[in-house]
């Protein structure tokens, strides 16, 4: 009587692998949005701080007591910040394909999940933060 017992404790033991594994899934592209979307504030706030500079600039004289001079600094800090964010979000999706297609070798992904779609959202913000770069160093001047 106990033979029939066996194949469904085995049956539900495998399904709670594949339960642990769709989870663990979910988790890393979770971690990948959090990650992606500190890499978007570190690039928004590199803006702030570069325009934050031209803000000292554009002040009268009468409330500055003089000329303010930011030597460059918040432009300098404003791009480290931007560029920190490339590379953040870079480095992220990178992780997340290794881990993805590592993934897809031993388990069957969840439904409607693929290896490459949070890896191209990665890839677009980085791209995004290059252009940032590009319109900072530009308009620096």
């Amino acid at each position: 009587m106990s033979e029939p017992a066996e194949p469904q404790q085995i049956t539900i033991m495998k399904r709670l692998v594949e339960m642990s594994a769709e989870r663990s899934y979910m988790n890393a592209e979770r971690t990948l949005a959090v990650w992606i979307r500190t890499a978007l504030a570190l690039m928004i706030f590199g803006i702030a701080i570069d325009r934050f500079g031209l803000l000292l600039r554009q002040m009268p004289l009468a409330q500055t007591h003089g000329r303010v001079s930011t030597h460059g600094l918040s432009s300098w800090g404003g791009g480290a910040l931007i560029a920190l964010g490339v590379l953040m979000a870079l480095a992220t999706g990178a992780r997340f394909l290794a881990f993805a297609i590592t993934h897809r070798r031993i388990h069957q992904p969840p439904p409607y999940h693929g290896p490459y779609l949070g890896p191209t959202f990665a890839l677009l913000v980085a791209l995004f933060g290059v252009a940032l770069l590009v319109i900072v160093s530009i308009f620096a001047a």
